[in-house]
């Protein structure tokens, strides 16, 4: 089957200036021929489909870095994941992805799900089951026992058990590693300054992973662990807020460890959102960790543009899944992205698509509307390189060049 799409204007995620009057030709799930300026495209003499965006943009779906799926987002998310048994999670998860998918979200990377239950639903979705976003998942995070989001029952101790973990969920089909470095807030008594894990049993499971063929995730708050995992060689540095060792409430960026990250090409994944929602927040709804949050953004923001101007490449991720944040926040992100980091709309852009695509291994494939990769499109009324509000404003998105979401209304159910 071949389709010929029509676009006003097309983005192609690179961070190549946009073209005009595009044509964007689809054959069996893949972009055949990309061609600008109202080019005639070749179909190979045969009848096509034709499609008409004239009056939109068309860019490559978004690549949502940090999702939980199995998280509710509401105010008792914590709770929630504490009490919900599997099929209820199931359920939860199936509805965020498909929350997602019809933000224009095509890809998410699972950054810690529960037995089994996000490998389920991957599978499900690529087999046409239910439609979906396509999922990169890491299953439950790796943590310290009792560590941060211990509950998704990815404990191990140790170099040996990092090893061990690694294989084993190697062997249950996980797409790639999720490690906690630090603590983190969402978790009652674990410690947001302090590293959970060593370089060298970072450094283990990085070996493994490589081995595996994996790559690797690290929740990072505290600069303890940020310092570790880079040392370490972890692919992304999650969250990345440099808390000070001695003391929560504040920042203390260490430059030498991001010059370290440009070097070696670990991408930042600042998951702005869940800041976005605190503040929105009135003071009288805010918790003490919350109200340091807030107290904290400026610093945190101020350290962020540092590493980029020392050029550690973003990449964009919601956290969304954790309260405040549900699965249809990446145009949030990547307007703050632009608001708060100062990246222009198409840099924005590409950090949710191309360079998301290259953190996740997928560049070959995923994040771009270029020649040979898979037809994932997302078409937006109005011009999101001159206001990225356009990204709210979804007229249609395809997976693999199949129409799953038109005007807001998932086409196959």
């Amino acid at each position: 089957m071949v389709s010929v799409i029509r676009a006003g204007r097309l983005v192609d995620g690179t961070g190549a200036a946009p073209i005009e009057a595009a044509t964007i030709v689809v054959e069996d799930g893949r972009i055949r021929e990309v061609g600008g300026e109202g080019g005639e495209p070749s179909t190979g003499g045969g009848d096509a489909e034709r499609i008409d965006y004239s009056d939109c943009t068309v860019l490559p779906g978004l690549i949502d870095c940090h999702v939980h799926l199995v998280f509710s987002a509401r105010p008792t998310a914590l709770q929630d994941i504490l009490t919900e048994d599997n099929r209820r999670l199931l359920l939860r998860a199936v509805h965020n992805a498909q929350l997602a998918l019809r933000s224009g979200v095509t890809t998410v990377r699972d950054c810690g799900g529960r037995a089994g239950v996000i490998f389920a639903l991957r599978d499900a979705i690529e087999a046409g089951i239910v439609p979906g976003p396509r999922i990169v998942a890491a299953g439950p995070a790796i943590t310290t026992t009792g560590g941060h989001c211990y509950f998704l029952e990815g404990e191990a101790d140790g170099a040996d058990e990092l090893r061990r973990m690694a294989r084993r969920l190697a062997k249950e089909g996980a797409d790639f590693f999720k490690i906690m470095s630090t603590g983190g807030r969402m978790t009652p008594g674990t410690n947001v300054s302090a590293a959970q894990f060593s370089q060298e049993e970072l450094s283990a499971l990085v070996v493994e992973a490589r081995r595996l063929n994996r790559t690797v995730a690290a929740h990072g708050h505290g600069t303890a662990g940020i310092r570790n995992a880079v040392a370490a060689g972890v692919t992304t540095i999650e969250h990345c807020t440099w808390v000070s060792e001695e003391d929560s409430a504040r920042v203390a960026y260490e430059p030498d460890v991001a010059a370290q990250m440009a070097r070696q090409g670990t991408f930042l994944d600042p998951t702005l959102s869940p800041g976005v929602a605190i503040e929105s927040l009135p003071e009288s709804e805010l918790t003490p960790s919350r109200a340091e949050v807030r107290r904290m953004r400026p610093a945190v923001h101020e350290a962020q543009r540092a590493m980029l101007a020392l050029g550690v490449e973003p990449i964009a991720g919601t956290d969304a899944g954790v309260a405040g944040v549900p699965l249809d926040s990446m145009p949030i992100e990547v307007m703050a992205l632009h608001r708060h980091l100062g990246l222009s709309p198409i840099e924005a852009i590409r950090a949710a698509t191309h360079t998301a695509a290259r953190a996740c291994g997928r560049e070959d494939e995923l994040g771009s509307v270029q020649v040979g990769r898979r037809a994932d499109l997302l078409v937006v009324e109005g011009d999101p390189t001159v206001d990225l509000g356009a990204l709210r404003r979804v007229r249609a998105v395809f997976r693999e060049g199949v129409l799953e979401v038109d005007r807001g209304r998932l086409v196959r159910s």
